[in-house]
């Protein structure tokens, strides 16, 4: 899976049959109990038959109503390709209870056949059971801008819901990752079929 993020990206060079992508559908900002609701506004162009999930982006800087969250996150999945939905959301410690809320409120919105995923910083699945029983089909662990230690390749993600897939970029791109998952993949600027064709060629030692 190819993250798309809020840049033109014009993906009509992937293979559909290998490839997927997630794209930055829209941003939620949160702040003084206002929910200001973002879409893409840049253009998206993938082949016919690509596998698409959209991503909703959330930026907190203050607590607002769950419904009116759920209602604007719904708009992102208004396109009839989108098959799944994904939150990013790098919520505090004192957020977890009102992101466990907003995820189950929006699990209960989504067609029964959509899953709902969210990404997930690769401490929730190494050394924190937080995530245990969330409505959500997987958790995407990050590896990557991960500080310090960008490359936590020996933690045990302990979470059974880490366990289906990972997220990397391109610029940190390593070959010691968990094999047999589904690879997101970020890349820091908008892709080219040369890029594309490099991951295709790195992710050979993932499999």
């Amino acid at each position: 899976m190819l993250w798309a993020w809020e840049r033109p990206e014009d993906l009509r060079f992937i293979v559909p049959s290998d490839t997927g992508v997630a794209f930055l559908a829209a941003t939620i900002f949160l702040q003084d109990d206002q929910c200001t609701y973002t879409p893409r506004r840049q253009p998206l162009r993938i082949p016919p038959d690509t596998r698409v999930m959209a991503v909703v982006r959330i930026e907190s800087h203050g607590k607002v109503d769950v419904a009116q969250i759920v209602d604007e996150a719904l708009i992102a999945i208004a396109d009839k390709r989108i098959t799944a939905l994904q939150i990013d959301f790098d919520a505090r410690l004192s957020e977890r209870p009102f992101y466990r809320a907003l995820l189950a409120a929006i699990r209960a919105r989504l067609p029964s056949e959509m899953p709902l995923e969210m990404t997930a910083l690769a401490s929730w699945c190494a050394s924190d059971d937080w995530l245990r029983k969330l409505p959500v089909a997987e958790a995407v662990p990050m590896f990557f801008r991960m500080g310090a230690d960008p490359h936590p390749v020996n933690q045990t993600l302990h979470e059974p819901l880490c366990q289906s897939s990972l997220g990397i970029s391109t610029d940190e791109l390593y070959t010691e990752v968990p094999r047999g998952r589904r690879m997101f993949v970020f890349h820091p600027r908008a892709w080219t079929e040369a890029d594309y064709r490099a991951v295709l060629q790195e992710s050979k030692k993932w499999r």
